[in-house]
């Protein structure tokens, strides 16, 4: 049994097997010579019941179908114990080949925890079921056909064989069933642990997308306009300044190239795994972000209505963010125009609405996240990512009367505990009075 362990163990099975096969051969074929010729004067047993040499190959077989137990445990069975009864039905002495056929039983009753075991048996009350079959059957016929009697000879063990075989499978079956589901634990909190480990990369990749178009994209389109206007504006420049200008205007369309690049690569994250993020920016920034749209050359105006209150940190970042790319944009593809940016407290919702009066995107183009006219793609994806990040929508269309609308609903929340003073101005600073429905034109 050491060896068969050892082999098994060394993932050796057929030379197990085999091994198995030829020990249990030896024992079952040698034994049942032994009884057919007993040593004692009293074990001596009748002419006609000593088994001739042709029959041992009954025992043989049955032994010999062992070797398949494991790929075929009912069908061994099926033929340890066919063997067996017709070596009893001719009335021979059956104590040892009683071996083969409980054997089989055993493994059998092994893959009752083992639903999708090869021609196994698949469940406890099967496994009970063939056990009670063959004690059943091997009883009956030990009992018409023994040489020494119905209750004498091999017909006292077999209850105690059968007992055994049928609880040893059922607990080796229980123990495999056990380490079964260990394992299967095991792998699935490992396949756990990799996915939110990816879903946390993913989401951190889809993070600093979002933060270079929105920071660094935004502040290099401003470089590269503001070089390209001082340029076209500026005829009578010092050469110098002239090469200066046109190196800075190149270098950052250049930059904006590259890291539109580096965009398309980083938002192969699994983007529905992002969580919002609460960096620095609010709405409090909103004048600032204004000021140096203004100063680009766009005139922009803005309109906030409604009770004015600090927010949660996602809302308020995302209607920032919104606001600066729907500039931007309006910046890089509307052509001359004018802004306007409203910004309205709701009772459940910020609603953000951005319109501009230039020359938008043709029909279609802008709900499709077209590159052409109006952006990148990018922009206008990240634009939706935020909305819905914070549970709310957002719709950027072509104006009805030209231009380019984008409207933004985002919902409160858990809202923030307020300012002793939650009424803000345009500059973030207290106002002396926050009416119920203040508009505010800049």
């Amino acid at each position: 049994m050491l060896v068969y362990a050892t082999l098994q163990r060394r993932r050796f099975p057929l030379l197990a097997d085999l091994m198995y096969t030829v020990v249990l051969l030896g024992l079952t074929v040698i034994g049942s010579v032994a009884e057919s010729h007993p040593n004692r004067a009293s074990d001596h047993i009748r002419a006609s019941a000593v088994a001739p040499w042709p029959a041992y190959f009954l025992v043989a077989a049955g032994s010999i179908a062992l070797f398949w137990r494991h790929r075929a445990p009912v069908a061994t069975l099926a033929v340890a114990l066919g063997s067996t009864l017709v070596y009893t039905a001719f009335g021979y002495e059956n104590g040892a080949s009683l071996l083969n056929p409980m054997c089989a039983l055993y493994t059998v009753c092994a893959t009752a925890r083992q639903p999708n075991a090869p021609g196994g048996i698949g469940s406890v009350r099967r496994a009970t079921a063939a056990a009670g079959i063959t004690f059943a059957t091997l009883a009956a016929m030990t009992a018409a056909r023994d040489p020494f009697g119905a209750l004498n000879g091999s017909f006292y063990i077999l209850p105690g064989e059968a007992a055994a075989a049928l609880f040893a499978g059922l607990a080796v079956a229980n123990q495999r069933a056990y380490i079964d589901a260990i394992q299967q634990r095991a792998e699935d909190a490992e396949r756990s642990r990799e996915e939110e480990a990816r879903s946390r990369v993913d989401a951190e990749r889809l993070r600093i997308a979002r933060e270079l178009h929105d920071v660094v994209a935004h502040t290099m389109s401003t470089i590269n306009l503001q070089a390209g206007v001082a340029l076209h504006v500026s005829r009578d420049l010092p050469e110098p300044v002239a090469t200066s200008l046109g190196t800075i205007r190149d270098a950052s369309k250049n930059g904006l190239r590259e890291l539109r690049a580096i965009l398309a690569v980083l938002r192969q994250a699994d983007e529905d795994a992002a969580e919002p993020t609460a960096p620095t920016p609010d709405l409090a920034g909103l004048p600032a972000l204004l000021d140096t749209v203004r100063s680009s050359g766009l005139p922009v105006s803005v309109e906030i209505s409604g009770e004015r209150r600090r927010l949660s940190a996602a809302v308020e970042l995302a209607a920032y963010r919104i606001v600066q790319e729907s500039l931007t944009n309006t910046l890089r593809h509307a052509g001359p125009a004018r802004a306007m940016v409203r910004i309205g407290y709701g009772g459940e919702a910020l609603d953000v609405q951005v319109t501009d009066d230039g020359a938008g995107p043709g029909a279609g183009e802008a709900d499709n996240d077209s590159t052409h006219n109006h952006g990148s793609g990018h922009g206008l994806i990240g634009m939706r990512e935020r909305a819905l990040a914070t549970g709310g929508t957002l719709l950027a269309q072509r104006g009805p009367n030209g231009g380019f609308v984008v409207k933004a609903r985002l919902p409160l929340g858990d809202r923030l505990p307020a300012d002793d003073d939650p009424s803000r101005d345009e500059t973030g600073h207290a106002s002396e009075s926050a009416p119920e429905n203040n508009k505010e034109h800049a």
